[in-house]
């Protein structure tokens, strides 16, 4: 009796080149698979895309008596930092965005126009009044002390304010005096006025200082302004971009070695910034210290850096071919901004830790040596900003290309010939170049591969790389069905999809 041929074709799959695969960061899929930023921060600087950059926004490394960094949503709600002080806006000031600013985020934006004729001067500006415990509150009397910010006129008109501050007091003798600071444009410079701010100890003398910058300032051009005091030497300086500007002494002769007049504060005292003035300020403060530092870099030297979390390339062993990505940086500086990107990779995401030293350094762009694999793909990027500390690079987006390493493609052409308390199996073998053998699911149910019977043992069979098998042990009358699939080298195998299910029932044979 001859045997019984059953025969089905399953469909022929070649897969001998896996194609590239992109997992995309930034641009317009965004930064959501950052795993942390130190230093860094994502901009848009309202584009419809997002960008990662180095940020300005500078750590408290001394805490100021009041300290406005403007970085917060709108102008309605600047507020001291350290809570010392009210502020209140005017309805002519405006937050600029993060494009404009110095430092952080945002800067103030001063219009110079009253809103109406009837207008208070001060509502045209940002009014600042001290709170008990502030440095500038009702009768305080000021040792050492420091005022700075930055600023960014439109025109640098002559006479326009940028900081008054008024108060009032009595004397001891009980004479009513009117105490004024005031910051204003002269030729191309600023000149500050002291008006009865300094006093005698006795509180009999007052003195009227004037200091008067030597620089030109430039329209629209960000310069840092300070005024500091030393009250042991009674020494009040005015600097621009931390150079010295001018220095008068607060003694009753305006020269070293005099009596020191030192700072009484009146009550009602009120600060009024960009009163009639037009332009940008930024990071105004105050504090109780003679301050040596000069105006920091916009951007520190040691730059930033930010990590992705671990990128799913779904099969182990995935092999990462390049990254890409899209840098701008300006050419400013002896030596430009930069980005250095660094990768790992893992089948096992969990076994780096917070000192692993796995980091290996790429080139954007250059195809990456066959070591780049595993499942997971982990980016860190080193943000540095130019050699002078005033431009940083823009990284807009990064594409990891990678190939899959993905199972292979099931024999075809599978036949399942009926035997004698058995079915032999033969099929054309898979192209795949990683093929490492075949495993057989059988079962005596369509798609439900569970069989016990045979005697290599239960569902599925591992075959290796044979091409044919006979699977005895099978019950006579029986229909069973078979489905074979390949799998690769990899550590664990990747096992592929099935092939077309193939069925047979063995019978009794004439001998």
């Amino acid at each position: 009796m001859r045997g019984h041929i059953i025969i089905l074709l399953c469909i022929f799959s070649i897969n001998l080149w896996a194609e590239d695969q992109v997992i995309l960061l930034g641009g317009k899929q965004g930064w959501n698979m950052l795993e942390s930023l130190v230093g860094v921060e994502v901009e848009t600087k309202g584009q419809l895309t997002s960008a990662l950059t180095l940020s300005s926004r500078k750590p408290i490394t001394v805490y100021p008596d009041l300290w406005l960094t403007f970085d917060e949503a709108g102008s309605d709600r600047f507020a001291d930092t350290m809570g010392n002080y009210t502020v209140s806006s005017g309805a002519s000031v405006l937050r600029s965005n993060d494009s404009q600013s110095r430092l952080g985020s945002g800067a103030a934006l001063f219009t110079g126009i009253p809103i109406s004729p009837s207008t208070k001067i001060q509502e045209s500006g940002i009014s600042i009044k001290p709170e008990k415990g502030a440095l500038f509150a009702a009768g305080s009397r000021i040792d050492d002390f420091s005022l700075d910010f930055w600023l960014y006129p439109a025109n640098l008109e002559k006479g326009e304010q940028i900081l008054t501050w008024s108060s009032g007091r009595k004397t001891m003798a009980g004479e009513s005096i009117f105490q004024r600071i005031r910051c204003q444009v002269a030729t191309n410079t600023l000149e500050w006025i002291f008006s009865d701010f300094f006093t005698s100890v006795d509180d009999r003398n007052r003195i009227t200082l004037y200091l008067k910058g030597i620089s030109n300032i430039q329209p629209k051009t960000w310069s840092h302004h300070q005024i500091r005091y030393d009250a042991r030497q009674g020494l009040l300086e005015y600097l621009v971009n931390g150079g010295l500007e001018a220095v008068v002494y607060t003694t009753n002769t305006q020269r070293a070695g005099g009596e020191i007049y030192t700072p009484k504060i009146g009550t009602g005292g009120l600060f009024v910034l960009g009163e009639r003035y037009s332009g940008l300020i930024d990071n105004f403060r105050i504090l109780s210290i003679y301050l040596e530092a000069g105006p920091d870099l916009k951007y520190a030297l040691e730059g930033g850096y930010f990590v992705t979390k671990p990128l799913d390339m779904i099969f182990t062993d995935s092999l990462v071919l390049k990254v890409m990505g899209d840098i701008r940086s300006p050419k400013e500086g002896a030596v430009p901004p930069q980005v250095q990107l660094f990768i790992r990779t893992s089948n096992n995401p969990y076994q780096w830790g917070p000192d692993d030293t796995s980091w290996i350094p790429i080139e954007l762009g250059k195809a990456l040596g066959p070591q780049i694999k595993g499942r997971y793909v982990q980016l860190r990027g080193q943000l540095y900003p130019s050699s002078t500390g005033e431009s940083a690079p823009r990284l807009s987006s990064l594409t990891v290309v990678y190939q899959e390493d993905a199972p292979p493609s099931p024999p075809s052409q599978v036949q399942a010939i009926a035997r004698d308390g058995g079915v032999e199996l033969m099929w054309k073998p898979s192209p795949d170049r990683d093929l490492a053998g075949y495993v057989v699911y059988y079962g005596t149910a369509p798609g439900n591969y569970f069989g016990t019977d045979a005697l290599m043992g239960p569902s599925p069979l591992d075959v290796g790389l044979r091409t044919s098998i006979l699977i005895d042990g099978l019950q006579n009358g029986r229909v069973y069905y078979f489905s074979i699939a390949a799998y690769d080298k990899a550590s664990p195998a990747h096992i592929g999809a099935l092939s077309r299910e193939v069925a047979a029932r063995p019978l009794r044979m004439e001998r």
